[in-house]
């Protein structure tokens, strides 16, 4: 009895012990409009996330078509540079106008006879000299003495602005002499000097061609100068006066060419320059070519080879070597005979003594009794160094 009444009361116990803090709590219990609004946000927000992402998506589609509309800059390719070209001198306009429209294009015009000086002539530096031109008036207006010649361009080598054609007037189909002086300038090279013509009322004219010129062009040498390319700088003259050069073969009062593939004496041709001088035929004649006063450089040399025409066997003359001193004095620096006699002279002459001084060099030939057959050859008469 006793012992089930204490199994009773210990049954007791555990159940009311169980009853107050036996278990797990119960889970706390959820409203359903908190699920509802919770599944609705998550809902809005995953919706939203999906609009942002296409927008960014649809910007960045959008920069990606720009970018890619936009043209790749191609690599320019750079501008050559200018090649280098030749310094020109500074140059003057001339005074003047071109022919008007409408005017008389004939009034004005001029044609180109003969001139000194060829293209290419060699100088020393320093060297003073004068080029002339012979022009025709082929139009149908007189050039009076109003009428000038200009320089237009290129390289003036002291030569004036303007100055007149003539001290008288020259009528249509009259010919005139037009003389400019130089000085040759002091840097080796190619150097050249254009002209035209005006009128007295400023009007700027040369030949049909309106853009044609005429001019001068040299070659300053700081070596060596042949004498045969330019022969036309200096003055030539005979008993009967000043001769033109060039010459032609058997002018009567004289004469003086040059010739690129000479015949020597001896029947050999050589390709070296020539200068063929033939005298006026009268007893005991000359010719005498005196060029412009040059600065002979030091330790200097004259050398030329010396002969007569082939088959002039007539031939009997005195070349010499000589110069003209500042007082206008003429020293001879060396002579030579020469015959035919089918051979020929070198000719070599120091110059030293002259080295540093200005001086004209001139070259003289004489008849030794009669003139017949009097023709002789310098080849390559050279000033060197």
């Amino acid at each position: 009895m006793k012992k089930w009444f204490f199994t009773m009361l210990i049954l007791g116990a555990i159940f009311l012990l169980a009853t107050c803090t036996g278990g797990q709590p119960s889970p706390t219990p959820v409203d359903q409009l908190d699920i509802i609004r919770t599944s609705a946000a998550s809902t809005i927000e995953a919706m939203t996330t999906s609009i942002v992402a296409t927008e960014m998506a649809a910007q960045t589609a959008t920069s990606q078509a720009v970018m890619l509309a936009t043209p790749t800059p191609q690599p320019v390719e750079p501008s050559p540079e200018p090649n280098p070209t030749e310094t020109q001198n500074p140059t003057t306009e001339p005074t003047g106008t071109a022919a008007v429209p409408g005017t008389d294009q004939n009034c004005n015009l001029a044609g180109f006879v003969s001139e000194t000086i060829p293209d290419g002539s060699q100088f020393y530096p320093g060297t003073a000299f004068t080029k002339t031109w012979t022009l025709k008036n082929e139009g149908t207006c007189t050039w009076t003495t109003g009428y000038n010649v200009v320089y237009v361009w290129g390289s003036a080598m002291g030569a004036p602005a303007s100055q007149p054609i003539s001290d008288k007037a020259i009528a249509p189909g009259e010919t005139v002499t037009i003389t400019v002086p130089f000085v040759v300038p002091n840097g080796p090279g190619g150097y050249r000097a254009e002209f035209k013509l005006r009128t007295s009322e400023g009007v700027i004219f040369a030949f049909r061609n309106e853009d044609a010129t005429f001019w001068v062009e040299i070659q300053v040498r700081g070596d060596s100068i042949n004498l045969a390319d330019s022969y036309c700088s200096a003055t030539w003259t005979s008993p009967t006066g000043k001769l033109n050069c060039p010459g032609q073969p058997g002018d009567a009062g004289g004469y003086v060419y040059s010739d690129n593939r000479p015949i020597l004496e001896n029947g050999s041709q050589d390709d070296e320059t020539a200068l063929w001088l033939g005298l006026y035929n009268a007893d005991d004649s000359y010719l005498q070519g005196s060029f412009p006063a040059m600065t002979i450089p030091a330790n200097a040399r004259f050398t030329a080879v010396l002969g007569c025409m082939r088959g002039n066997t007539a031939c009997d003359v005195k070349f010499s070597l000589n110069y003209e001193d500042s007082s206008g004095n003429l020293r001879e620096l060396a002579a030579w005979s020469e015959i035919h006699d089918l051979q020929f002279q070198r000719l070599d002459v120091d110059l030293g003594s002259l080295g540093g001084k200005q001086v004209k060099i001139v070259l003289l030939l004489k008849a030794n009794g009669s003139p017949s057959g009097d023709v002789i050859h310098l080849l390559k008469p050279e000033i060197k160094p």
